[in-house]
């Protein structure tokens, strides 16, 4: 299906919110080729064009190959306030007026950082680019189930003293190498000192990831979920509890979650009432940010202007705002889709 250009311009236009975006998958192209340069660090990476090559990976290896070569280049405090100042510009230009951003502090220990240094960096170019495009970030700390259960008491110990701005707690990584029940204690600790708590589920492993998340690590909202048609009865329950859902087509797709959008079930999810919401998940690393996921649906999967709408209040009402400012941006929706239907659009 063709998009209409009046289509077009109004999902470019239309001010949009994302809840599942890693920042380290976030990056511009253009901030890496600076540190790349910086540091001197590989001579076949001249321009651009270079990176967009480099970073055509094969299979889901080749893509985690790819994000630890990048990892390498962020090398001080100062790398990651830039980092974070470049991504939130990115996405102000999207009309992205409010997004919920994972960060990784941990990621980065073999290059002598610690979360004490990344965390206030990343903060500062938050505030920054807030001040600079008028748009808002809350951050979330992903303790990556990958560094261990056993250490994961510890990195929430050291995100904590930063609780005013990193207002939540996620777990990404690998769900069938380290299942979330090795998390209980810890995001019981967590949702104690008032985090909000996500957990990738449903994503890499099945249905039981997903119950495991909702009944043990009590997640108010779940990253993917995308698996949860393998068990009927749990579809019915996400329906009747209206859990929120992070679906992040594209990146379902590149790392062979689904074979292809025909087996994505977004559409069937959308239509059964389910609570979905649209993210990008690693934009740059799967070459599709939140704007080319909602062209995306549009173009392939029909949603109308009038389901894109929903599916962006539906991240409104699944944000972790507080309800003020829900308020102010479920307004801004009505504004704008009213001047729309005012201009026969």
């Amino acid at each position: 299906m063709n998009v209409n250009p009046a289509a077009l311009a109004i999902i470019q236009r239309m001010p949009k919110v994302e809840l599942h975006l890693h920042l380290e998958g976030a990056f511009t192209l253009e901030s890496l080729l600076n540190l790349i340069h910086k540091y001197h660090g590989d001579q076949t990476i001249q321009n651009i064009a270079d990176l967009r090559r480099q970073f055509t990976f094969t299979d889901f290896t080749h893509f985690i190959e790819l994000w630890r070569w990048k990892n390498q280049f962020y090398r001080q405090a100062a790398d990651f306030e830039e980092l974070t100042f470049a991504t939130i510009a990115s996405l102000a230009q999207q009309n992205i007026v409010y997004a919920e951003m994972f960060f990784s502090p941990w990621d980065f220990a073999d290059n002598g950082l610690t979360c004490a240094d990344i965390t206030p960096a990343v903060i500062a170019g938050k505030r920054r680019a807030e001040r600079q495009f008028g748009i808002k970030i809350a951050l979330i700390a992903d303790l990556v189930r990958n560094h261990g259960a056993a250490t994961a008491g510890q990195r929430l110990d050291e995100i904590t003293p930063f609780r005013e701005e990193v207002i939540g707690i996620g777990l990404g990584g690998s769900e069938p190498e380290f299942p979330p029940a090795l998390f209980e204690s810890t995001f019981s600790s967590a949702r104690e000192r008032g985090f909000h708590v996500v957990a990738h589920a449903g994503e890499a492993a099945g249905t039981d990831s997903i119950w495991i998340a909702l009944n043990r690590l009590k997640v108010e909202r779940l990253g993917h979920g995308v698996r949860a048609q393998e068990d009927p009865l749990l579809v019915e329950y996400l329906k009747l509890q209206q859990v929120p859902l992070e679906v992040c087509v594209t990146s379902n797709l590149r790392t062979r979650v689904f074979s292809d959008l025909a087996a994505h079930p977004i559409r069937r999810y959308f239509g059964q009432g389910l609570f979905v919401t649209i993210n990008s998940d690693d934009p740059t690393m799967f070459g599709a940010n939140l704007t080319d996921e909602f062209i995306l649906l549009h173009r392939e999967l029909h949603f109308s202007l009038a389901e894109m709408r929903q599916l962006t209040e539906n991240a409104i009402r699944a944000s972790f705002a507080d309800a003020n400012f829900k308020t102010r941006l479920l307004r801004q929706q009505h504004n704008f889709w009213k001047k729309i239907k005012e201009q026969n659009l």
